[in-house]
């Protein structure tokens, strides 16, 4: 298939060229490893990415060159030493750092297959995604060994671990598990391994939240990248002279496919944070020449609430990608000197609408990206696909009979979900019998052809993580005095992000403490999971004539909830 690269307008293309093209004829489609192995001969010294230490400062910066040469050694010493084969499953499990970085490189290059955890898993969860995905190997930071030890016993497919940093920190085995320093990949040849991929290969087996209570494996190929990299390429007219950003964790797609493959992509130079600080973050992105950023979640207003800063427009920040964009967007976008980008991705689908720089209709997601056809389906009946009758310049709030489930058909192949791992039933549910997706996502679509975001159907987002109610239901009942308990999301105003309000019933006789079960609830999940609104229900849930639960009376914060922000109770996520 040909694709056609739209041209940016000058003020939102970045200095410099895209040395390898603009990938519109998908027949010469590559894995993307093979941009760095050519930016390797082309710009050897160039920085391919630097890592930032917790305080901001850059510590670390690897060439084009060594980037590619480190992550040979470690694809030589995985495949050579270690029986690491073709389609094997390689997990990740460490907050952002340079052995993050080159990890995920070395395992394209192997020919195997990433399994990138998120830092926050802890517990059954954690065992759950290593023993499911069939990793045989398992990289992991030293403040990581405590969450391994803790499960170790029930880990049943692992045969070695590798432990990153100071090598005095690395026992020599856990619970009987190989483990070993990451310093045992440097003796290993740092020529390119040659391994024959093509864009049909497994790339990722990512876990998101799943509706069993666990997460579920989102399997993708080579492919997927090099489509979503090419629409930011285009969007966001990245080029080589560029220095993308990102203070998101590389166990999330954004941060892989957003930052290091389209900086790796465009010849350009990536850099990563550890944490987000909306403090400092201005600053962060002055020192290192930051020109592209890509914000999630509640990061906007997050910023917009830090106090003004002599940094808020010392900085180089020429396009910021914002999913979803502040609502304040006019002022946002003055304050900070900044074009932000609202558009809409998902782990399965990749980057599906994408509104233009030149765009500055407020509210939209814009427009379908080349390689997908998408369609607004009723929410009450998905057989039935809506038409367009609702005008958003004369009346900005979509009606209810606008609003539908957003249905993507993908148009080129191996770009998008091939399946969720291990599981044909969740598979065959996710499609329809015309390849169309159901995204679970509510938009509705003007006469102008744009997408506007109406918000979630089932899931909710909290802190940037996608999360099931269902699951955070079924951890809560197995609490000792629950007897019924049901999650809700709640949109409260002027926040991007959702909240979750747990509503519940107790067992006769017994007693509940809100602080003791959160405390209890944060030890067994990520934090994103934990509640913050709790209401005890002595009488039952509230039910219509034809006894069914009124979820809009669950979604109400009264005098009976219990607001664990009011307590001053945090819980934070590993930093």
């Amino acid at each position: 298939m040909r694709l056609l690269f739209k041209p940016r307008d000058s003020k939102y293309l970045g200095q410099g060229t895209l040395p390898y093209g603009t990938f519109d004829d998908t027949s010469e489609w590559l894995p993307i490893t093979k941009c760095l192995e050519k930016g390797a001969l082309m710009f050897p010294d160039k920085p391919m990415f630097k890592i930032a230490d917790k305080d901001g400062n850059i510590v670390e910066t690897y060439s084009y060159k060594e980037t590619n040469e480190w992550a040979n050694r470690i694809s030589n010493g995985l495949r050579q030493r270690f029986g690491v084969k073709k389609g094997d499953k390689v997990g990740m499990y460490m907050l952002n750092c340079s052995e993050y970085v080159v990890s995920i490189i070395a395992i394209h290059k192997a020919g195997a297959v990433q399994v990138p955890i998120n830092k926050d898993e802890k517990g059954e969860r954690l065992a759950y995604v290593i023993n499911y995905s069939d990793m045989v190997s398992l990289i992991i930071d030293p403040d990581s060994i405590p969450f391994i030890q803790e499960i170790v016993k029930d880990l049943t497919n692992l045969k070695t671990i590798f432990v990153t940093r100071d090598p005095k920190d690395v026992p020599e085995s856990i619970n009987g598990i190989q483990t070993l320093s990451f310093t045992v990949f440097n003796d290993f040849s740092s020529d390119n391994p040659g391994v024959d991929m093509t864009i049909a290969d497994m790339e990722r087996c990512m876990f998101t939240s799943g509706t069993t209570g666990m997460p579920k494996g989102v399997v993708r190929d080579h492919g997927g990248v090099i489509l979503t990299v090419r629409g930011y390429l285009q969007q966001q007219g990245v080029r080589s002279g560029d220095t993308l950003m990102s203070v998101l964790s590389l166990g999330h797609a954004n941060a892989q496919v957003m930052c290091l493959f389209s900086a790796m992509t465009a010849g350009a130079t990536a850099v990563f944070f550890p944490r987000f600080s909306a403090s400092s973050f201005w600053k962060w992105a002055s020192e290192c020449g930051a020109t592209c950023v890509n914000m999630l979640g509640a990061i906007a207003e997050y910023l917009w609430a830090a106090p003004p800063s002599e940094w808020d427009k010392r900085h180089k920040i020429r396009i910021m990608l914002g999913s979803p964009a502040p609502r304040n967007l006019a002022e946002f976008q003055e304050r900070f000197g900044v074009r932000v980008i609202d558009g809409y991705g998902s782990t399965e689908m990749g980057m599906v609408l994408w509104k233009d720089a030149e765009d500055h209709r407020p509210g939209s997601s814009g427009y379908s990206m080349e390689g997908y056809h998408v369609e607004l389906r009723d929410p009450q009946d998905t057989n039935k696909a809506l038409r367009p009758f609702w005008d958003p310049y004369e009346n900005p709030t979509p009606p209810e009979e606008a609003k539908g489930l957003l249905y993507i058909k993908p148009l080129i192949p191996h770009t998008t979900l091939n399946e969720y791992f291990k599981d044909a039933r969740r598979t065959r549910e996710a499609f329809d019998d015309d390849g169309f997706f159901n995204s679970d996502d509510l938009f509705a679509r003007g006469i102008d052809g744009r997408y506007y975001f109406v918000g979630r159907f089932s899931r909710i987002r909290v802190s940037g993580e996608n999360v099931d109610p269902i699951a955070v239901q079924d951890v809560a009942m197995r609490y000792p005095a629950i007897q019924e308990a049901i999650a809700v999301g709640i949109r409260l105003p002027n926040v991007s992000d959702d909240e979750i309000k747990l509503n519940i019933t107790l067992k006769p006789g017994e007693t509940f403490d809100p602080v003791e079960f959160s405390k209890w609830m944060a030890e067994l999940v990520m934090v994103a999971m934990v509640p913050r609104f709790i209401e005890i229900y002595p009488e039952g849930f509230p039910v219509t004539a034809t006894q069914k639960i009124k979820m809009g009376e669950l979604k109400e914060i009264g005098d009976r909830t219990w607001d664990r922000a009011k307590t001053g109770l945090k819980f934070s996520a590993r930093k």
